[in-house]
């Protein structure tokens, strides 16, 4: 029986859970919360760095700014995209006033960014609003992906 290791969505523990249980809600060993909570994560340098390098799962992360029009008017599209995903793929988001130096690191100079992560690795990005169907699609295909 093959485990899957996935950070919570709440404390950003990693937990190992069996493959099997991936539809079902899994409770964190930690914090006891949902693991299959599928809002997405606003997050701090800690968070992004446990999410991106140790969730065996896809990673879909925002760059965002709030004073961002077209960042704003995609949340709603974002979120209601993730609201599908439970256990197979983790959206995040990072307020770039907050931390300009992870957009920094990543290269993102236009907002919104969103940036696919797998197994600790860049898969690919875009650089402008998409759609909660382009999301959808694109959380999809991260799913079917194998490095």
């Amino acid at each position: 029986m093959e485990a899957l290791h996935i950070v919570c969505p709440h404390c950003h523990s990693v937990n190992s859970i069996k493959n099997e249980v991936t539809k079902v809600d899994v409770l964190c060993d930690t914090c006891q919360k949902s693991l299959s909570d599928t809002t997405p994560i606003e997050c701090d340098f800690d968070g992004f760095t446990a999410h991106i390098t140790e969730n065996e799962i896809p990673v879909l992360v925002d760059f965002y700014s709030p004073d961002c029009a077209p960042c704003m008017k995609m949340a709603p599209d974002y979120e209601n995209a993730a609201s599908s995903f439970g256990l197979e793929v983790r959206f995040i988001k990072i307020n770039t006033l907050d931390y300009p130096d992870i957009a920094r690191q990543y290269g993102v100079n236009a907002l919104p960014t969103i940036i696919a992560f797998k197994n600790g690795r860049e898969m690919n990005r875009f650089s402008s609003a998409l759609s909660k169907d382009h999301l959808s699609m694109w959380a999809e295909s991260l799913i079917q992906m194998t490095l």
